[in-house]
């Protein structure tokens, strides 16, 4: 491949549709698929009847007889909320927030969510500035870290007194047909980012139920083992080199897979450059994980990170065991 195909600066909306269109459904999949790898981890070292227990606790819509699908879209439609509490967590479609189609936006959480967030902009205007402002940095990060927490606690909160009747209600194989026909690509990216935040959400409840019941240790434990030895991180570039087309073997088909994989640009915000057909680089700008955890849960943020530093050079074997990816 030639080195003057690489952009740098590509933008999901100027994606062909087909390509969005497979990286809406190949998010969905992987929502299913990354709760099963999570299932039999537990179940390989708890048993399968406390696997069970946990997945009900995470998704209460399963008690209901709900397919991976509907547990998917319910994810999409909490995640909507959850954008409207905190705008930044989109990265890859930010300013596309206009384009959500409609039926994704679930009724009396989708408002709680956005009084929630109005809210929080009224607390920073002139006047009304949080309390934490003006104090030493670190106490200003803790504080926001723990705002983040608790505002998302509390939208979880509200989404599952709803008791999930919005989400068994929701029609997703006529959604699906919109996708399939209907949507423009400039929606299409935004569908995208909502569903790779949707993704990783997973990861994040099954960890929360885990350690709730077993402690800060197993869950690091079978979080590291989820997406290093079962191979989740893997699967998740995978999408991205399927979308890019190409077999190739080089540091340009590597950044190329990343620009598309829905755990790197769906939920960071990465600048991308190729200095030569050797040399790439990946700089991340924001990390939700960071965003929500230094100075406030300093354990868990290195669990993220060492998560990180231990699945990038996985990344580069899978496209050319010559390439070392150092983070």
């Amino acid at each position: 491949m030639a080195r003057s195909t690489f952009d740098s600066a590509l933008r999901a909306e100027t994606l062909p549709r087909e390509t969005l269109v497979m990286l809406w459904r190949r998010t969905a999949s992987a929502h299913g698929e990354l709760s099963e790898t999570w299932h039999a981890a537990v179940a390989d070292r708890h048993g399968t009847s406390t696997a069970d227990t946990i997945a009900n606790e995470s998704w209460p819509l399963r008690n209901e007889g709900a397919t991976p699908l509907q547990l998917f879209y319910d994810d999409v439609r909490f995640v909507v909320a959850a954008t409207a509490l905190k705008p930044d967590l989109l990265t890859v479609a930010r300013g596309l927030e206009g384009a959500t189609p409609k039926e994704l936006f679930a009724g009396k959480v989708w408002s709680g969510a956005r009084a929630l967030a109005s809210q929080r902009l009224s607390a920073q205007r002139d006047g009304g500035r949080p309390s934490w402002v003006g104090t030493p940095n670190r106490a200003r990060a803790w504080a926001r870290g723990r705002g983040v927490e608790l505002g998302f606690a509390l939208l979880l909160k509200l989404w599952r007194r709803s008791g999930g009747k919005g989400g068994m209600r929701f029609d997703s194989n006529a959604f699906e047909a919109r996708v399939a026909t209907e949507l423009d690509c400039r929606t299409l990216a935004l569908l995208w980012n909502y569903a790779a935040l949707a993704y990783m959400l997973g990861t994040d409840r099954w960890y929360t139920c885990v350690r709730k019941r077993f402690g800060e240790v197993e869950a690091q434990i079978l979080e590291k083992e989820v997406w290093i030895d079962r191979g989740a991180a893997e699967r998740d570039l995978a999408i991205g080199l399927d979308a890019v087309g190409e077999e190739g073997c080089t540091v340009e088909t590597l950044l190329q897979g990343f620009q598309l994989s829905p755990g790197e640009v769906g939920i960071l915000n990465v600048d991308f450059e190729l200095k030569d057909e050797n040399h790439g680089i990946l700089t991340h700008r924001t990390c939700p994980a960071l965003d929500r955890f230094e100075h406030y849960d300093e354990n868990r943020r290195k669990h993220c990170c060492e998560i990180c530093i231990r699945g990038m050079p996985l990344s580069g074997n899978m496209v050319n065991p010559q390439i070392e990816c150092t983070p």
